[in-house]
């Protein structure tokens, strides 16, 4: 179900928020992102899927939409408890096809984006416009204190699985593609296997080409890095522009749906290399089981003092008592 909302025409972009009891962040993300649309020279619409939020994020959204009319921001419900990230964004996606035959691109934009400026969007669409190749662009992103963050990575291995996160990212085993820096129409771009949504804009052909994200095996980990592989698989690539103006920062809120983070990480990523890489990726099942059980060793000793160690510990053994069957 959703809000009933006016019907603008003309709608070119449909901004994607998928939020879920994350209210100060969703302020943020919504304040600077109607600040930017507001000076547009093209018609938009911000739709919000919230899956269920009990934290007065949908107080918030009515209070919005009731003040600001002409901000063309849509609330789209889930009809059902317990919604995925990937449900989410393709039920908004959806939502954004039907309604605006139009439209023309998707700014898929987290509750975790904050925009300083009109300028990335209007680069990113300049820059489609330019490379019809491309399927989507993102944006180089830094946090709200101006350190750098990852914006993207290469497809994973099988052997940064078994490694695990800390040591593939000591050993830049997931860095993004070293592709060349490109200059179009005076934006500054480079390809990569994968660009985070955070934000990204994504061209509509795209999107309906590769039929979204796969909702059934990857609801939450992996689903971009799914979708970028297939993307890839029908020809098209990723790019990403160098920026000043885009902040992706959580400010230390961990979502409502990370509580299962590090179990659904490890499931969906060795579903992911199966289904891109091969079958032969269940021989790593050893190194990781190894992996988890030296983890679970040098958790013991702290869990003990430690609420957070125990915590990872608890994890751990659930990671290895489920290595052999894909974590399930």
């Amino acid at each position: 179900m959703d809000q009933q909302a006016p019907q603008p025409s003309g709608i070119e972009l449909v901004a994607i928020i998928n939020s879920f009891n994350r209210c100060e962040l969703l302020e943020r993300a919504i304040g600077s992102l109607t600040q930017a649309l507001r000076k547009t020279t093209f018609g938009s619409v911000i739709i919000v899927f919230d899956a269920g939020s009990t934290d007065g994020s949908r107080q918030f959204l009515n209070t919005w939409c009731e003040q600001n009319p002409a901000d063309n921001l849509i609330v789209v419900t889930s009809s059902a408890n317990g919604s995925s990230f990937a449900d989410g964004v393709n039920t908004a996606c959806s939502t954004a096809l039907a309604r605006f035959p139009d439209c023309r691109w998707l700014f898929l934009y987290e509750t975790d984006n904050w925009l300083g400026s009109i300028k990335p969007l209007n680069e990113a669409i300049s820059l489609l416009e330019a490379e019809p190749g491309l399927a989507a662009a993102g944006f180089t992103v830094r946090r709200h204190n101006g350190v750098l963050c990852g914006y993207g990575m290469r497809f994973p291995s099988s052997i940064s699985l078994a490694l695990g996160l800390n040591l593939a990212a000591r050993w830049n085993l997931e860095r993004p593609n070293a592709s060349v820096w490109r200059e179009t129409n005076g934006i500054r771009w480079r390809t990569s296997d994968v660009i985070f949504t955070s934000p990204l804009l994504i061209r509509r052909a795209a999107w309906e080409q590769s039929r979204g994200f796969d909702t059934g095996a990857f609801p939450f980990s992996d689903s971009d890095l799914d979708w970028a592989w297939r993307c890839a698989k029908l020809g098209w690539k990723m790019a990403v522009i160098e920026s000043q103006d885009v902040v992706h920062d959580n400010l230390q809120q961990a979502s409502a749906w990370s509580s299962n983070r590090v179990i659904d990480f490890h499931r969906s990523r060795l579903r992911l290399l199966r289904r891109h890489r091969g079958d032969r990726v269940t021989l790593i099942k050893p190194l990781l089981f190894f992996r988890h059980l030296v983890e679970t060793m040098m958790l013991m000793g702290r869990a003990g003092s430690d609420s957070v160690a125990a915590a990872k510990l608890a994890k751990r053994r659930q990671l290895l008592n489920s290595v052999w069957t894909d974590y399930s």
